[in-house]
Parts: C-alpha cells; sequence; structure tokens
C-alpha cells in the first residue's frame, strides 16, 4: 500500500505546516536561505512603505539575513513616529547601537519641559555626560520635595565612585 505524505504520524506534520498563531501561512523552514532572503526584500518593501510592524516581525524571523543598515533605517523610522521602545528593542535584538544623540535629545526634551522621570529614561538609555545629569540636579533642586532624588541622582551619576566611598567613610567616622 502506497504511504501518504503527512498522513502517517511517525513521519511529522506535513511539509507545509503552520506558525503558532496558525492564522498567518506557513512558518519558513530552516536551512531555506532563498525564502529568508525572499522574506527579507519584502519587509525592506514594507519598511519603505512605512508598514514598520511587518517589517520588523519579518527582520525578527530573519535576523541573520537582516543587514545593519536594513536595521538602522528600522530604528530610524519607529524613533521618527516615537516608538522608542521597539527602537531600543530592535538595537537588543540586531545589535546595532542605540541611537545615542536621539535618546540625549529626547531627554534633553523632557527636562525642557520638568519631566524629570522621562528625561532620567532617556538619558539613562544614552549614557548621558556629567553635564546632562547636572542639569537634571538643577531642575530636581527646583521642585521642593525632590531633594531625596537630586541627592540620588548626584550620587549615582556625579560623584566619582572613589569620593562616593571616601564621604560614606567620613560619614560613618562623625
Amino acid at each position: 500500500m502506497p504511504r501518504v505524505l503527512g498522513a502517517d504520524s511517525e513521519r511529522g506534520p506535513p511539509a507545509m505546516s503552520l506558525d503558532k498563531a496558525g492564522a498567518r501561512g506557513p512558518a519558513p523552514r530552516a536551512g531555506n536561505g532563498r525564502r529568508a532572503h525572499s522574506e527579507v526584500v519584502v519587509a525592506r518593501r514594507y519598511l519603505a512603505h512605512g508598514f514598520l510592524d511587518v517589517a520588523m516581525r519579518i527582520f525578527g524571523r530573519n535576523v541573520s539575513q537582516v543587514t545593519a543598515d536594513d536595521w538602522t533605517l528600522l530604528v530610524d523610522r519607529l524613533l521618527e513616529r516615537g516608538l522608542i521602545p521597539a527602537a531600543v528593542h530592535v538595537c537588543q535584538t540586531a545589535g546595532v547601537p542605540l541611537p545615542r544623540q536621539e535618546l540625549l535629545v529626547l531627554g534633553d526634551r523632557h527636562l525642557r519641559r520638568k519631566d524629570v522621570d522621562g528625561a532620567i529614561h532617556y538619558y539613562e538609555l544614552a549614557d548621558a555626560d556629567n553635564e546632562r545629569w547636572a542639569d537634571l540636579v538643577d531642575v530636581l533642586t527646583q521642585v521642593p520635595g525632590r531633594e531625596l532624588h537630586a541627592v540620588a541622582v548626584a550620587q549615582r551619576y556625579l560623584v566619582p565612585g572613589e569620593a562616593r566611598a571616601a564621604s560614606l567613610r567620613l560619614a560613618a567616622s562623625a
């Protein structure tokens, strides 16, 4: 009796299996480089037309086929739309550097609006310089009730490590 492919439980599922959601069509097969390359070409077109979610999803499925320029363009488009968490996620996934200057500009905007929590968030992501942290402490000291927060920020970002340890020893001996 001839065997029917996919009907035998020993042989596993049919060649065209569905992905986890089951409704998005066939999942890409491992080792199929032509398919992955084709998907990346399609994702580039989606990106060019502004469909960032689709491009991000396809790039994520084919990380090894996507160039650093593709990832950088996607990050730029995400930042243009204000989708900062998605841009950070893409940078982590792709191993491309975070767009430091753009994040610092966002932090500066938050600081000008006196949104210190937003500024701190972006400054931490972008590894801000001492001048920005000093400006943030200045803003914190203009707001009543934020002195502990100002001290914590100053201690973390403005006081060098050895000076911090020395001041703690002096305080403990007093």
